[in-house]
């Protein structure tokens, strides 16, 4: 087809689509038909759909065509790729409302299409729908289908044997349904997220579409769609993780910003402060919309944002069979001092991470670490004693839970001669966790840290401290928010835990290298 043809097919289209149908010839009919085969595509479909805008003192509102930004034009791209998505957002970005149209579109044109949408109250799940029914009902008449049921809880298409069902977050929501689409809105509020997620495992596992669209919930970070997300970050899923921030809306600026922030309802900061609110509504980065609340944080924000300013690379340090692509030292070894180590072992293989950390007992300065979620236990411990040979093998306490008992046996195989034991009959080597060990580790750490009495170097290293909390639904259980680690600090409140012990386990032989020969 020629553009002149195109053009004029395109200006009859518009002056025939919205005539009622009883006005419609059979020319026009004809055109009317390409046109809707057009509209298989849904980037085509989006062409005809338009929103209602409430009006304000700025707009006049009403109905309006859907325009697509640049992020909307990325969601519309993804939604048509990726079967997992798990979308981490800003309020009001509109991406609920192009999921809206997704979905409509889905419905009026894949035949048996069953489409699940999941929302944290009855309201909600109407309210999520009712996007789709009002892009529906101003849709032109030629595109529209019989809609039977058409209620707030779903809308069916007969013709195509396809529905929308909307449902609240209750444990048996649509329990033992293969879907085709499940749409998650508002995910980390969901009081049924875990159970709901287990009842679509039929649609994932069948290559259902699964869509999980959230903000940051300062107060309860340790929800279902914080956890997929950052499992996706970490590599951890095959959901693809996007992230939007406040900024992404065309209009707003740093003073849309301001005014923001200063019109946050007083109801709102009863509960939390002006700046987290913002954090959690409106964040800038991933960083800011996930990190905990000093309401549930174990450790002081303001002392470990401080800390972050005094982080540093590792120095160059040259030693045989020290591989600086795992070993790091912030501040070499020094006569005179006094350190301690402490490991916690991973699985080594990218879930948590193995981490060794070397600290100065006199200043509490973690000095040199390895942080590292590939190696093997047994990596682990060859590579910590490499790093430990440098600072003149202190002692080591390895937590021997799990997979710390190989981490351990290597420790010993390789004839490392400072370990830390349990008892003093050195027949358990190795740090035991347990429910007791925990509360003493814990509460030493978050005394030393809040305190300023312990100095972290590493950046990757402090971004743990950050993820963990009291989780107030394991009883304040001290522990990292789900899908986030707490390695690196568990391996330093081993040292802070254990560090009295090195004066009366120093062993004076270390200082033969004081001694100078006779020769001249």
């Amino acid at each position: 087809m020629g553009i002149d043809k195109v053009v004029d097919f395109e200006d009859k289209v518009s002056l025939i689509a919205y005539k009622e149908l009883s006005e419609v010839t059979d020319e026009d009919w004809s055109l009317l038909g390409i046109e809707k085969n057009r509209c298989q595509a849904f980037t085509y479909f989006i062409k005809y759909c338009k929103i209602v805008e409430p009006p304000t003192q700025d707009t006049r509102g009403g109905v309006t065509p859907l325009v697509l930004w640049p992020h909307t034009k990325r969601i519309v791209k993804t939604l048509l790729t990726e079967q997992l998505i798990s979308v981490l957002k800003a309020r009001q970005i509109g991406l609920s409302t192009i999921v809206a149209a997704y979905i409509l579109w889905f419905a009026m044109f894949h035949v048996g299409a069953n489409i699940i949408l999941f929302s944290k109250g009855e309201s909600e799940a109407k309210e999520l729908l009712g996007k789709a029914k009002r892009i529906f009902d101003n849709l032109p008449p030629f595109l529209k289908l019989k809609a039977d049921p058409d209620s707030t809880e779903m809308m069916a298409f007969p013709s195509m044997k396809s529905r929308i069902h909307a449902f609240p977050s209750t444990p048996n929501a649509s329990i033992g349904e293969t879907t085709s689409v499940v749409v998650c809105d508002e995910h980390s509020e969901h009081p049924y997220a875990d159970e709901n997620y287990l009842s679509s495992k039929p649609t994932r596992d069948a290559g259902g579409q699964f869509i999980s669209i959230f903000t940051s919930n300062k107060l309860q970070p340790d929800n279902l769609a914080t956890a997929i997300f950052q499992d996706a970050i970490d590599g951890k899923n095959d959901f693809l993780p996007l992230f939007f921030p406040w900024s992404v809306r065309p209009g707003r600026d740093a003073e849309w910003f301001e005014k923001t922030k200063r019109n946050i309802p007083q109801r709102e900061l009863a509960r939390i402060t002006g700046e987290l609110y913002m954090e959690q509504n409106y964040p800038a980065s991933i960083e800011e919309a996930l990190r905990s609340t000093q309401t549930v944080s174990a450790f002081d924000h303001k002392v470990l944002d401080e800390m972050t300013g005094n982080t540093r690379s590792s120095i160059e340090v040259v030693r045989d069979g020290v591989d600086p692509l795992i070993v790091k030292i912030y501040q070499d070894f020094h006569i005179g001092e006094y350190y301690i180590a402490g490991t916690d072992t991973s699985h080594g293989i990218g879930r948590d991470f193995g981490v060794t950390t070397v600290m100065n007992v006199k200043t509490g300065s973690v000095v040199a670490d390895i942080l590292n979620n590939k190696i093997s236990p047994q990596e682990l411990a060859l590579h910590s004693v490499r790093l430990l040979d440098i600072f003149r093998n202190p002692l080591w306490y390895i937590e021997n839970n799990d997979w710390g008992g190989q981490t351990c046996s290597t420790a010993q195989d390789l004839n490392y001669r400072n370990l830390g034991y349990q008892d003093k009959a050195r027949k358990k080597v190795g740090f035991n966790t347990n429910d007791s060990s925990r509360h003493l580790l814990w509460g030493g750490l978050i005394a030393g840290i809040n305190n300023r009495q312990i100095t972290i170097f590493s950046v990757e290293g402090l971004k743990q401290f950050f993820n963990v909390i009291r989780n107030s639904k394991a009883d304040g259980r001290i522990e990292a928010v789900a899908g986030r680690h707490d390695d690196y600090p568990i391996a330093v409140g081993i040292c802070w835990l254990k560090k009295d012990e090195v004066h009366t386990q120093w062993n004076v032989e270390t200082t033969k290298t004081l001694t100078f020969s006779h020769r001249r």
